[in-house]
This record gives structure tokens, sequence and C-alpha cells, in this order.
């Protein structure tokens, strides 16, 4: 089931675009910047899904070709399969499509096996970035069961003399060394320590947070990468930086690393020496990291070779740093830093858009020393880059986009949705020409077609919204929709006398309603939740946006007072409408024929026939009365909504008239015999 879903969807409802800086900040990175990324990840992430052969590899570094390199899912030793299935949880977090589930699923389960992987420290990269965020999207068991186990077998690595985990087995020249890397795997061992593993694992990453504090961070604040130790005595053997430029010198990476992890401990223990370490080795990067914010790929190094993924690993680890902190200064320096660093990872100097890397980021650096992936994407800066995006805000108004598929149009609502429900959105087409719906269903059941879709609400081919009643479509006013405009659709459900009522608001304008009380979809599966919602078109993906999407308790009218809804009440009839000449609208009385109930009131009215030729004084044809129908209709609207105004036809009363005219021929049928 889904867990917090409903808190994730209320704050999509602000269509403002919030500037969440500062006062002391100079940059503009923003909403708007984060619905960039967010989109062009969707983009690239798609591409690369289809692209891969097979789920059996993952993408590691980007290729000069545009292509990327890869890793075997079964590969013991590498650290980095995933964030490839992190990266589409992520997107699956952004708008609830069960297609970026399945995609993140697809590359996340292959990676099983890993857990009882004892050959590395990485089982926290590899495990908790795919299986720990599938579990805190879902709360699937599966996934919990994988983190526990994955957990029990990182702590296998743990060396009690010493109080570190071991890091590798791979290197003969080491003996028991510990890198600032598994700093971040440390998570996988207090998260299992939270939800049903033994309270030793949170004892062992502590020891080890607090033995790298005391071996590998200098004094000044700056880092070793690695500190090696004597098996048998637990002195040091040696120190320096594997991957940096030199014994002494501060692997920029490796120090992100560092942020990050005591950020992360801290927010699992509260302990203070952690905070006072995540600040230690903050201040120090932040005293020394270039103007723009991206490091080079080692401080000390000569040239100017940049690393986009430590910066994007500072830029998400100082927004939860700056959100833990107690000191105000801190919170603003560190809020600040986040920011502007993201400024520039967006800017054109470093995001890949409009290049042909596959990846998000350009310029990050792999193993320079080992001459491999040099200035290229790397698929854990792109993780870390978008995680950063979504922690400066989880829920700006992301869009959701049509799309053809039914299976890709649908998005998650939860199970908590029951009762009265009020449902609002921003709907834009993006094309002149629309065949779109937007349409709900039960948790349960999966959107495979129309027929599922217990309430919908469609913008027509014939330029206007309406909603599906019964049997077919009707909607008591025409609400023509213009391309490139945006229309605030409002509904209310009421799920347990399976009924609906909707209003649209043109833009500058006042709400208008379209359908009342209108009857579920004939047919369709049972509902006893408003747990998904499918954004679907007929022509091509993309035609339309929704924004803003929100379920709220309860309903209200457009005066914003409480709604009473009564009991279900019948709708005899559907209109549809033909369009003719002008802004002229023709009225066609259609019957919802799979009703049985209407079925009878049909062959009640034709059994009364139209007007004959030799009517008695009192008879009224039917054009005139739905001529009439609309006269009195519009000068009922209020000003500004008639006919005349919006090309609109209230037909309720219409329905009245015609019942009336009905009712008169009975009488003066009666008269006649």
């Amino acid at each position: 089931m889904m867990r917090t879903t409903q808190g994730m969807r209320k704050t999509m409802g602000v269509l403002g675009v919030a500037l969440l800086l500062v006062t002391s900040t100079a940059h503009a990175f923003n909403d708007a910047d984060a619905l960039k990324v967010v989109g062009f990840a969707r983009t690239q992430l798609r591409k690369t899904a289809t692209a891969m052969p097979s789920t059996s590899r993952s993408p590691k570094a980007s290729r000069a070709d545009g292509t990327w390199s890869t890793v075997a899912n079964t590969d013991a030793v590498a650290w980095t399969q995933g964030f490839f299935p992190g990266s589409m949880w992520h997107l699956f977090q952004v708008g609830l499509e069960p297609s970026w589930q399945q995609k993140a699923d697809q590359w996340t389960r292959p990676l099983e096996g890993q857990k009882t992987n004892r050959q590395t420290h990485d089982l926290g990269f590899k495990l908790f970035t795919s299986y720990g965020q599938a579990y805190r999207l879902t709360g699937d068991p599966y996934y919990r069961g994988v983190l526990l186990t994955s957990a029990e077998t990182l702590a296998t690595r743990y060396n009690s003399r010493i109080g570190i985990i071991d890091c590798c087995d791979w290197n003969s020249a080491w003996d028991v060394p510990l890198v600032t890397d598994t700093m971040m795997n440390l998570e996988l061992l207090l998260w299992a320590a939270a939800n049903g593993g033994r309270a030793e694992l949170r004892t062992m990453a502590i020891n080890h947070a607090l033995t790298t504090l005391r071996d590998a961070v200098r004094p000044d604040g700056s880092s070793f990468h690695y500190v090696d130790y004597n098996a048998a005595t637990g002195a040091i053997r040696s120190k320096g930086t594997f991957q940096g430029y030199s014994t002494n010198s501060t692997w920029a990476r490796g120090h992100a690393w560092l942020i990050y992890g005591y950020t992360m401990v801290y927010r699992y223990t509260g302990d203070a020496r952690m905070l006072a370490a995540a600040r230690k080795v903050t201040d120090w990067y932040l005293d020394n990291v270039p103007a723009d914010m991206v490091p080079k790929w080692d401080f000390n190094a000569p040239g100017t070779q940049k690393d986009s993924s430590a910066a994007a690993i500072v830029a998400s680890a100082l927004q939860e740093l700056s959100n833990l902190e107690t000191d105000a200064a801190r919170k603003t320096r560190y809020r600040d830093a986040a920011l502007r660093t993201l400024d520039t990872l967006v800017s054109p100097a470093y995001f890949a858009q409009g290049t042909n890397s596959p990846g998000l980021l350009l310029h990050g650096v792999g193993h320079l020393p080992a001459n491999q992936e040099i200035d290229v994407s790397l698929i854990y800066g792109d993780y870390y880059f978008l995680e950063a995006v979504l922690r400066f805000n989880p829920n700006p108004p992301y869009p959701w986009y049509s799309k053809v598929a039914f299976f890709e149009s649908q998005h998650l609502l939860g199970t908590t949705n029951t009762g009265v429900r009020t449902v609002e959105f921003d709907v834009t087409p993006l094309a002149s020409s629309q065949d779109g719906t937007v349409g709900y269903t039960d948790s349960s059941t999966s959107v495979t077609g129309y027929s599922v879709l217990n309430m919908t609400v469609r913008m027509n081919l014939d330029g206007y919204f309406d909603v599906r009643n019964g049997g077919a479509y009707a909607s008591l006013v025409q609400v023509p929709y213009v391309n490139g405009q945006t229309y605030h659709v409002r509904m209310v459900a009421d799920l347990p006398a399976q009924r609906y009522s909707v209003w649209v608001r043109p833009p500058g304008g006042s709400e208008v309603q379209i359908a009342n009380r209108y009857v579920f979809r004939t047919g369709a599966p049972a509902i006893n939740d408003l747990g998904r919602v499918s954004v679907r078109t007929v022509i091509a993906d993309s035609d339309f946006r929704v924004l803003g999407h929100t379920v709220t308790p309860g309903g209200t009218t457009a005066a914003g007072v409480a709604e009473v809804l009564p009991g279900p009440v019948r709708t005899p009839v559907d209109f549809e409408h033909t369009a003719m000449s002008g802004n002229e609208v023709s009225p066609v009385l259609t019957w919802l024929s799979q009703d049985a109930s209407l079925l009878s009131l049909l062959a009640d009215f034709e059994r009364w026939g139209t007007v004959p030729s030799d009517h008695l004084p009192g008879d009224v044809d039917e054009v005139a009365v739905a001529e009439a129908a609309r006269v009195v209709a519009n000068e009922a609207m209020p000003e500004g909504f008639g006919c005349g105004a919006a090309g609109a036809v209230p037909l309720p009363l219409l329905v009245l008239a015609l019942r009336s005219w009905r009712n008169r021929r009975r009488k003066q049928q009666a008269a006649r015999g």
C-alpha cells in the first residue's frame, strides 16, 4: 500500500512558483528549475531504459557516442548498480505513476542476489538506493526483507577490534582499510536497526563513524580518503587518497561522502558528535570550494578539471543539514550553499540538456588516477542531483502529461480517499484538437481501458468539456477549451451514492457547473476509494497537461459553503450537442439505454409521439419548447454565462420543459379519448 501518498499530494496544489530562498542569496534556483530537471530526467531515464539490452546490467558512465557504459547487476565488487533503479524510484515519487514503479522494480529485483554478497562494503550503495527507495515509497514487505538480510551481510565485515566496516578485499596492499565512501553505506545498518534488525547494527554504524572522524578527518576539517589498519594490533598502517591527487590532498567526492554521511548518521541518531562532525567537514568544504560551488576533482590537484558528481552529493546533503541544523547562521549558510550549487548545476555549463549525453550532468570524474571516466556523465552523480532537486521541494507543481497508453496514463492516489471527496486540478490543452480524459477508479483497479473509469472529465473533439454520465457523455453547459489556456476543474465525488458533480473555471472567469450528480460509469468495477487517476489522450502523448492535482475530504460549493449532497437522484437523459454555424448549438436528446429505469421513461415518452397535424389548441411543438427553455435558462443564468456569452446551453430547464410538454400531451390525449 502507498505510504503518505495523500500528504504528498496535498501540497501539489500550490500553483505559484515559490522561491525557496534565504534573504542573503543572489541566485534564482526555483520550482521552474526543478520542473526543468525532472522533465529532462524523465526523458533521459526513459531513453536509457529503452536502450538497455536487458535488466541484467545497469548504466554507469557516459561514452563519447552518447551511450552508457554498463556493469553487470551480479558484479560483486562494482558499486554503482543501485543508482539507475534508484533514479527511477525518484521519478515514481514525483508523479506516482505505476509505469515508473514498474521500470524501477524491473531493475531493482535483479540486485536481490547482492543481499548475501560479503565481498564488499558497498551494499548500501547497491541496495539502499534501490530497495530502500522501493520500500519507502511502497511499503512492500518484499523490499524490507531484502534490506534486513543485506544489513546482516554488511555487518559480517565489521571489525570489532578497530571498530570499522572493513571496506574491501581486492587491494592486497591494505590490511583492514576504511574509506570515506563507507559513511554512505552506514544507512543500511542504521535503517535495519530501526526496522526490526538487531540493535547492534546501530552500534556498529556509530563506532565506524567515530573512528572515521578520529582518523580520516584532519584537524582543519579536510580529509584523507582511506586509512589502513593492522589487523592484529589495530594500529594505523597508512593514510592516503586512493582516488585523489596525492597522499595529503583532499579528494572531492570522498569528502562529499563525509558531508552526506555525517548528516545522515545525525538524522538517525541525534548524536551531537555527528552534527559536530558534519559541521566540521562541511565548513572546510565551503571555505575551499570555488565560487561556482563545483569543486575540482581533488581540491589540491593542478588543472581545472571539475567533478559535478561531488557537487551534486553535497547539494543534496546540505539541504538536509540545513534542516537539521540548530544554529540559525549555519542553517542559512548551508541552505544558501545548496541552492547556489543547484543553480550552477542546472546551468548550461553542467546541465546535459541539448548535448548527446545520456545523463543529466556533464563533467563528472570517476577515477582520474586510473584514467577512468573523466569528464563524463555519471549515473550516481545524476542520482544525487535528482535527489537534491526533490529535497529542494518534494512537491512543487510537477505536471502530469497525457499518455496514449492506459498503463502509462495512471497516477496513484492511495487508499484513504473514501466517502465524499473534492478533487481539483488545472488542465491545459497543448494541442488545438483534443480527445483527452481525466478519469478515476479504485486503488485496486488497474487502468486498462475506459471501461474501468468510474468518473471521467473529457475535453472532446467538438471543442468543449463534458463528463461521463452512466452510459454516455453529457454536459449541462458547454465550456469551450482553447489551446494553451489553463482551466481549473473541481469535482465533488460522492462514492457511497456513486454520483459526482463537476465545475470548470475558464481563464479569468468564474466557475461553471457542467455536471450535477452524474451517475458513475455503467458497468465499471466496484469503487471503494478514489485511488487511481488516468490522464489519457487518444491523439498523442503530452498533448495536454494536468497540474496541481489535489484530493481533499468533503465537498464544497463555489462559494466555499459545505455542500449538502442528497441521496441518489434519477438522471433520465443525457444531452449531446452538435455544433452548427457560428456559436449556435442544437440540443439533441439521447437516452441512457443501459439503465432499465431510464428505458421505461424512454418508452413512456415515445408512446406520446410528436405533435399531430391536427393538434388541439394548447399543443406545443418540441422545437418551440426547446427554444423557450433556452431563452428562460439564459435569463436565469448569472450575467456573462448565458448562451450569448459563452455558447452555453443550460439543459436542466430544457428537461423540465420537455417533461412539462409531455404532461400536457397526456391531458390533451385524455380529453380526446
